[in-house]
């Protein structure tokens, strides 16, 4: 079980990088395209930057997750979405840090 969450905490704060990587690139994409913030969705950005991963992930999510949630997280806007999930990552990550080398 140490093991486990060490490995997650790791995971959740290494990820931090490539997440502010994704934030940016939508930045840089809002700012050279007719897209506006809250235009520019999970969506609507996967499907037109990252075409290969949005194919498997988006019927994937609708297999996992009830309809109207999956619609919910591919409407958000993508940096606001972004932004939020790196915050929420990091912070838990940094949390289960100290309580998984104390087990």
């Amino acid at each position: 079980m140490k093991r486990t969450l060490l490995v997650l905490a790791y995971f959740l704060i290494w990820s931090t990088p490539f997440q502010v990587g994704f934030i940016l690139w939508a930045v840089g994409v809002l700012f050279t395209t007719d897209a506006t913030l809250l235009s520019l969705t999970n969506d609507l950005f996967m499907g037109t930057y990252l075409p290969f991963f949005h194919e498997f992930l988006k019927p994937v999510s609708y297999f996992v997750l009830p309809d109207f949630l999956a619609d919910f997280v591919w409407s958000l806007p993508a940096i606001l979405h972004g932004s939020f999930k790196a915050i929420v990552n990091t912070a838990l990550g940094m949390w289960l840090l100290p309580i998984a080398k104390e087990m």
